[in-house]
């Protein structure tokens, strides 16, 4: 079951990096690194608010629902009553305070900004539902959920960019369009697939929200962690900087694909898991997976950086290479913690993974703020570094000494970690089980978009 579900969700994910660069590609060509930026900060903010609004009650719907089925329609029940009051009220919040977060810019920008905050209920509810899917491993619905809200925003960057009609404004709405197809796709999947009743229960909410409290730290510092650098330069660089910067960023999040794919799947599979030495067994062979396909990856992306950059951005964007280097080293190291906090949270230790992202966070602030004036996005990016990796000891001493295991005993390679994942028709043919057809002569071309 994991093995499958992994490889739908790297599959899944796969499409949704190849066409975010291709997006990223067109955004950059049309825009250039200060329109780029602008982009950027349009986008920021309002994902920030409807996570800020979660209150970690998505992973707790993901361990719940794998642990006790029988909750799911008060889960959906509360679900929906969470969107309108919480929901909305971000929404207000986030109209009055976006102008201020985000420096002085144009008044388009500001506006843009502002108009995409309509984006924070409609998110939270996706990502509630999306944790109602997951924790049932309905994983085949998530993809097609992530696939049409990729698929959207990458078709309608292709048709704007041939038509020259790609701009902040276009990019802005599209993305607006995109989330909400999404969410309704969302609420169709949970209704045919899982069929809840109407049963808002405040006992499930009490349960679901003492969970999601504990993890809710570490959900958002695990989000400043990864982005921080990104939302301090929005409020201090220019856009130019922050252009090249979020160029930058896209490109080492390639080093994040199998990371996330994994931590995805791992987390309701340890909870749903009845043995304890099985669901240890479970993080650790997905953390030495992780590691060695990283460090597989990195070598060649290293040396390639600045040719990829030319080349597929043009001359403009050749000084950020450094940069990009120092940010794929900060994507293994968060790779590696990602799966670790992705099993504490599984096993039901939250707080044990809110410590780690906290501690991360501390010293990432504490990093920027002394690193940033001084040498700029290159500070930025050895900030990450040097966060991701505390995030990552920590958590991996909290999961050694919870389940009672050496170092070695975890790290050691295993001939049994050869991934089945990653062998030759695998991923594809779990594309196109998914997708409900036998193999075509040719393979589609998917087109999705950012994330």
């Amino acid at each position: 079951m994991l093995t499958r579900n992994i490889k739908l969700v790297f599959s899944t994910n796969a499409l949704i990096l190849s066409s975010s660069v291709v997006t990223s590609l067109l955004s950059a060509w049309s825009l250039g690194p200060g329109g780029r930026g602008d982009l950027m900060i349009v986008l920021m903010w309002p994902g920030i608010f409807a996570l800020i609004a979660e209150v970690g009650l998505p992973t707790a719907y993901r361990f719940w629902t794998a642990k006790e089925p029988e909750r799911i329609s008060a889960l959906f029940s509360n679900a929906v009553l969470i969107t309108l009051v919480l929901g909305l009220g971000m929404l207000a919040l986030a109209w009055f305070a976006i102008p201020i977060l985000i420096g002085h810019r144009s008044p388009e920008v500001v506006l843009l900004a502002q108009i995409y905050a309509v984006v924070v209920p409609v998110t939270l509810f996706t990502d509630l539902v999306r944790g109602i899917l997951e924790g049932a491993r309905r994983f085949h619905w998530v993809a097609a959920i992530r696939l049409i809200l990729f698929g959207v925003q990458g078709i309608s960057y292709v048709a704007l960019w041939f038509t020259d009609r790609l701009t902040i404004s276009s990019a802005t709405y599209t993305m607006i369009a995109s989330l909400a197809i999404s969410a309704m796709l969302a609420l169709i999947a949970i209704l045919l697939e899982l069929k809840p009743r109407w049963e808002p229960s405040f006992s499930d909410l009490r349960v679901t929200l003492r969970y999601g409290v504990r993890d809710y730290p570490g959900v958002l510092t695990e989000f400043v962690n990864w982005r921080l650098d990104l939302m301090m330069l929005v409020g201090m660089a220019s856009s130019a900087a922050v252009g090249l910067y979020a160029v930058a960023v896209r490109l080492s999040d390639i080093t994040t694909l199998l990371a996330s794919s994994v931590g995805d799947a791992v987390m309701p599979e340890v909870a749903a898991s009845k043995k304890r030495d099985e669901s240890t067994k479970i993080v650790a062979k997905s953390l030495r997976l992780t590691l060695c396909a990283h460090l597989i990856l990195l070598v060649p992306l290293w040396i390639a950086a600045p040719y990829i950059l030319q080349i597929a951005y043009g001359d403009n964007f050749v000084p950020v290479t450094n940069v990009l280097r120092l940010l794929m080293l900060a994507s293994v190291i968060w790779s590696s913690g990602a799966i670790l906090i992705s099993g504490l949270n599984g096993l039901g230790h939250p707080g044990l993974s809110t410590t780690a992202r906290l501690s991360a966070a501390v010293v990432m602030v504490i990093a920027l703020l002394a690193w940033l004036p001084r040498w700029g996005i290159l500070g930025a990016a050895w900030a990450s570094i040097t966060g991701y990796s505390v995030m990552t000891v920590v958590a991996l001493f909290w999961f050694l000494r919870q389940q009672k295991m050496s170092l070695w005993e975890c790290l050691r390679p295993r001939s049994t970690d050869v991934p089945q994942v990653l062998k030759p028709g695998n991923v594809r043919d779990e594309i196109y089980r998914f997708t409900g057809r036998t193999k075509p002569r040719t393979p589609d071309v998917l087109v999705s978009s950012v994330e």
